[in-house]
């Protein structure tokens, strides 16, 4: 069986969506841009397994919501801890 590199740690946003996440409808894990017209998939509220197999099998043009630390980790529902804070400072805009 061959080991699939991390996708998260490697994930770069070349254009960030301007659109405030709050400002689209859905839930919390995908949602539509009336701007581009698009899903946006929430990385943040999906265990790490499952943002990283909706990355691996979406060809282009996914539009996503991340939220990364400094050292580059992905924020994912498997961190309780980060995803709590991300919550908190979400609820406060």
């Amino acid at each position: 069986m061959m080991t699939q590199l991390p996708v998260l740690e490697n994930l770069r946003i070349a254009s960030p969506c301007s659109m405030p996440w709050n400002q689209m409808k859905g839930d919390e894990r995908v949602r539509f841009c009336g701007q581009c017209l698009k899903n946006v998939y929430n990385l943040s509220a999906m265990t790490r397994n499952d943002a990283e197999t909706l990355l691996r099998t979406h060809t282009g043009g996914l539009c996503v919501q991340i939220y990364q630390r400094a050292d580059g980790t992905v924020l994912t529902e498997d961190c309780p801890v980060g995803l709590r804070a991300v919550r908190l400072r979400i609820a406060k805009r």
